[in-house]
């Protein structure tokens, strides 16, 4: 229809300069403007991709939500529950970055599936290392309250974690963001950092097993089965991840392995 209506538009090659002024045009014909530069010509229709039904709908509004969720669990916990529970200046902290990295964690896969299908091949990847770096945030934002609480009442040992996990935190991020994190040469370093953060919490959890007198005491065996279903929904979880499934047997279908991974993911958190 382009050849036939619009003489100019026949024989461009898609990419280039002169495709981009035909877009602009029938785009100045919706909107009643026109958009010069193509860089924010690419970046508005992907951020109307929040509106549109697509294979990532679901993981984004999923997310989105699960960010607001955690925006509002944080308001109510700061200004209503902390305070009527008389709970300390330490508990706000702990309790505020704990809810911060799962905020991160959710607005980072946000922004993956948004913008993941970017024209550019280096955007696209440093969304998705974004999105992994939003990942481990989360995960480590979770050893942050538990250690906070399970040392309560062993300080030298709450601040030697606390450190820690903070500490990880920081690395595991800028690690995770760098330009070459997704390239074959740091291949090794990044199983080194996916085993370092999801096998991270079970020091403490068996340190604190020890210090309650081990697995027979009555503290021990009214958490300890708490901190196993977290690790088994996060095993499961990981095993939709890696296998594809159900994308690799109905490909092309709206609902994938994304779908499943971020239920699991938000009942973890």
């Amino acid at each position: 229809r382009w050849a036939e209506g619009s003489g100019g538009a026949q024989g461009v090659p898609v990419g280039s300069e002169e495709s981009w002024r035909v877009l602009e045009d029938l785009r100045s014909l919706r909107h009643r403007r026109v958009v010069r530069d193509p860089r924010y010509l690419r970046e508005a229709w992907m951020s109307e991709g929040l509106f549109i039904l697509c294979n990532e709908t679901v993981n984004i509004w999923s997310h989105l939500l699960g960010f607001l969720l955690f925006f509002t669990l944080g308001i109510y916990d700061l200004t209503a529950v902390l305070p009527a529970a008389g709970a300390s200046r330490e508990d706000f902290v702990i309790c505020s970055v704990c809810l911060f990295c799962f905020q991160v964690c959710m607005l980072c896969s946000v922004g993956y599936h948004l913008f993941c299908c970017h024209r550019s091949e280096k955007t696209s990847r440093r969304w998705m290392a974004l999105d992994y770096a939003g990942i481990s945030i989360g995960i480590l934002g979770c050893y942050v309250s538990g250690v906070f609480y399970a040392f309560y009442c062993s300080n030298y040992w709450r601040q030697v974690y606390l450190i820690t996990v903070l500490a990880m935190i920081l690395a595991v991020f800028f690690a995770q963001i760098h330009p070459s994190y997704l390239t074959q040469q740091w291949h090794r370093l990044r199983s080194v950092i996916f085993c370092s953060v999801s096998g991270y919490g079970i020091i403490p959890t068996l340190h604190w097993v020890w210090l309650n007198g081990g697995v027979g005491a009555s503290i021990v065996q009214e958490f300890a089965p708490r901190v196993f279903v977290m690790y088994f929904i996060a095993a499961v979880a990981f095993l939709f991840y890696i296998s594809k499934v159900p994308e690799r047997y109905f490909p092309g279908r709206k609902f994938s392995s994304g779908c499943v991974f971020f239920p699991l993911q938000l009942s973890f958190l």
